[in-house]
This record gives structure tokens, C-alpha cells and sequence, in this order.
């Protein structure tokens, strides 16, 4: 039997093991996904010592996990997180689940202007995503201004475009309205009829911010779908396949609203 894990701090809230549990499900394989709550100073011998087939990792650790792994695959390295090991190699899924997000979704973001809201690793994979959709712009908006010329510094040297208008996409990075702290939302940004606006969170399914965009008249997309996919993208690496067009996501899906709807 194999085993995989998710590793983070808060740990409760994912929604990882009953993912992977339902993939494991349709295309029968044996295995066990579980979730492993981390202190700082737990993760350097829980890389060394674990014996899993390959594990996700989630907040606070995609950046510190990087000093500990033998190998960083290219897109790993140049988004500086990791969000999924193997071997002992770190990958990045999570820009692969927001593609493949916006293709569910029918959304070309090609030339687009865009607002990210955060700098940490889910910010830098939605950047890197951003850039392989050649938006025209994305322009960083965060607490720490420090960490936003950081990122900001990032972006200008892989993006040739730079079309100065006002934002169309805006996409939150942060934890800012996650369960348990549904009331608060990541920005102040007045978000216009017809904007784009995607939130990374997926528990709550609709944060108390999608739905203030929502009432504005914004198309909005919450963070399941990424969740999934970044999760099926993840399999693929641990078991060098691919189960994108083998799964039904619908039905995947469908189980995890469900979850989230017992959650309320």
C-alpha cells in the first residue's frame, strides 16, 4: 500500500486527504493520505526520516521545506516554493492548478492586466502561471512593502509586457477569509462589473470577499478547482502518469462541495 501525506501548520482545514482519497477511489489504488500537523523545528527530520511515497506541502513551509530538499525541478527553483516532494525532489504543482483552473473555466488571460494580492509562494506560483499566460500586466498590492518590491523585482525580470491600466483580474494569495477566520477579506480593492476575480482559499467555497465581488457583478472562481487540480498534478509526479483526462473531476468535486457544505 502507498502512502502520502500533507504537511502544514494550521493542518485542520485541508480538504487534501479526502481529494486524494476520492482519486485513490476511481482509479483503484490502494493507498492512504494523511495529514501532518508540523512545528518548524519538526521539519527537517520529518523530510529525512519519513518514509512516504511523496507528501504535499501547505502554509507556512512551501519556502522553508526548499533548504532541506536534493533536488528543486525548474519551475520549483524559479518560483522559489514547493508544494509537492518526491524522492526527496520538490516540484510546484500550484501553478499548473491555476492553469488548468482557468482552462476549466474557459478564461484566456492573454494581454489581461492583473492584480495579485499577497507575496508569499502562492503568490510567486500564480506570477509564474500569469507569465506563461502572457498577461499584459500584474501588479502586486501587500502589507509588507518590502516583500512586494521583492516580488515585484521577480515579475520584471521574466515579464516583457508591461501595460499600465487598471486591473481586470484580481486573484487573493493570501489566507486572509479562510475557515476559520471567514470575515476577513484581503483587500479594499473596488472590483468593477465583468472583473475576474479568483480567491486561492476553497474552505470557505465562497469567502465573505467572492461573494462581495459577486454582488459587483465580477465573475468569480474560488480556489476548489486549483485544490483539485494541483492535487491531480501532484499524483502525476508521484506516480509518473497522467490523470487529467482519466479522472472524473466533476465527480471529485462534487464530493468535496458536499464536504464543505457539512462544514458551515
Amino acid at each position: 500500500m502507498k502512502k502520502f501525506a500533507v504537511i502544514g501548520n494550521p493542518i485542520n482545514h485541508s480538504l487534501s486527504p479526502l481529494l486524494h482519497q476520492s482519486i485513490f477511489q476511481q482509479i483503484g489504488l490502494s493507498a492512504t493520505y494523511e495529514k501532518v500537523q508540523l512545528e518548524p523545528f519538526e521539519i527537517k527530520d520529518f523530510i529525512m526520516s519519513n518514509e512516504l511515497d511523496g507528501y504535499n506541502v501547505t502554509i507556512p513551509y512551501k519556502n522553508r521545506i526548499l533548504n532541506y530538499l536534493r533536488y528543486l525541478d525548474i519551475d520549483a527553483k524559479s518560483i522559489t516554493a514547493v508544494n509537492c516532494v518526491s524522492n526527496h525532489r520538490g516540484y510546484n504543482t500550484d501553478w499548473i492548478g491555476f492553469i488548468k483552473t482557468l482552462d476549466h473555466n474557459k478564461i484566456d488571460l492573454k494581454d489581461k492586466s492583473c492584480l495579485i494580492i499577497g507575496s508569499g509562494g502562492a503568490a510567486y506560483a500564480t506570477a509564474h502561471a500569469l507569465i506563461k499566460c502572457q498577461v499584459g500586466s500584474i501588479k502586486i498590492e501587500n502589507r509588507s512593502s518590502q516583500n512586494k518590491e521583492k516580488l515585484e523585482k521577480w515579475i520584471d525580470k521574466r515579464l516583457d509586457k508591461k501595460l499600465n491600466s487598471v486591473p481586470e483580474v484580481i486573484i487573493n494569495c493570501t489566507p486572509l477569509g479562510m475557515s476559520p477566520n471567514k470575515d476577513k477579506i484581503p483587500s479594499d480593492f473596488i472590483v468593477e462589473r465583468d472583473n475576474i476575480v479568483i480567491d486561492t482559499i476553497y474552505n470557505p467555497l465562497k469567502t465573505k470577499w467572492l461573494k462581495q465581488c459577486e454582488e459587483r457583478g465580477a465573475k468569480i472562481i474560488s480556489g476548489l478547482d486549483m485544490l483539485i487540480s494541483q492535487g491531480v498534478a501532484s499524483l502525476n509526479i508521484w506516480l509518473d502518469d497522467d490523470f487529467f483526462n482519466k479522472l472524473d473531476l466533476k465527480k471529485i468535486k462534487k464530493i468535496l462541495e458536499n464536504e464543505l457544505c457539512l462544514q458551515k
